[in-house]
């Protein structure tokens, strides 16, 4: 082969290589850009997330008020008194005790390594199938506050299971990750409205106000 071919043939495999990365930096913009946008998105899910549990953590509050003020003083009696139980209020958590708030970064990475890329399961081959025993699921699964919720309560039971010996991940895996796994990917579940590649934003939430009264 003489030089002008040897050169010839160098410069093309340059060139291919030149084209290989060209591609390869074309598909890191693109992953850099969808990654962009499922951090934002897993913010504001976080942030209704939290937005909920405040909510539930004031109608608690209204309860326990409400509890407290049907509840007489005792009658008077010659009995010794006994060591009262406790109410509802202390059974509500101070606020200042603080709360366990969701971490959606901590959280993706969790459900990533303990879900996606290790639980084996039967997905629908259609948008509208879930025969076969396939599986509800949605890949924006942060999207849902129901879910979200459900697996970061997950995600705790296993950091205790973890680190204990014995049972301790058997009983995790049987009380808590396959009960509640089931209950979130069956067809009356959040992702009832979703596929593994389509998630549905406008899935009805379970409504709290009747209808007649919503003026």
């Amino acid at each position: 082969m003489s030089t002008a071919e040897s050169s010839d043939s160098a410069v093309a495999e340059l060139r291919e290589r030149l084209a290989t990365l060209s591609e390869a930096l074309v598909e890191m913009r693109n992953q850099n850009r969808l990654l962009s946008m499922k951090v934002e998105r897993v913010d504001a899910t976080a942030a209704r997330s939290a937005q909920g549990l405040d909510q539930f953590e004031t109608a608690l509050g209204v309860l326990a008020d409400r509890m407290a003020e049907n509840t007489g003083p005792p009658a008077a009696t010659d009995a010794p008194p006994s060591t009262p139980g406790p109410t509802a209020a202390a059974v509500i958590a101070p606020a200042d005790a603080g709360v366990d708030q969701i971490d959606m970064e901590v959280l993706l990475d969790w459900v990533i390594g303990n879900v996606g890329e290790w639980a084996q399961r039967k997905l629908p081959r259609s948008a509208t199938s879930t025969a076969n025993g396939a599986i509800c699921w949605c890949s924006q699964w942060y999207e849902h506050p129901e879910a979200v919720t459900v697996l970061w309560s997950l995600r705790r039971a296993w950091l205790e299971a973890v680190v204990q010996p014995g049972a301790a991940m058997a009983t995790y895996f049987r009380d808590f990750f396959y009960p509640l796994f089931n209950t979130l990917t069956n067809s009356v579940g959040p992702f009832y409205a979703c596929t593994p590649d389509n998630h549905d934003p406008d899935a009805k939430f379970v409504p709290i106000i009747p209808a007649t009264s919503r003026r």
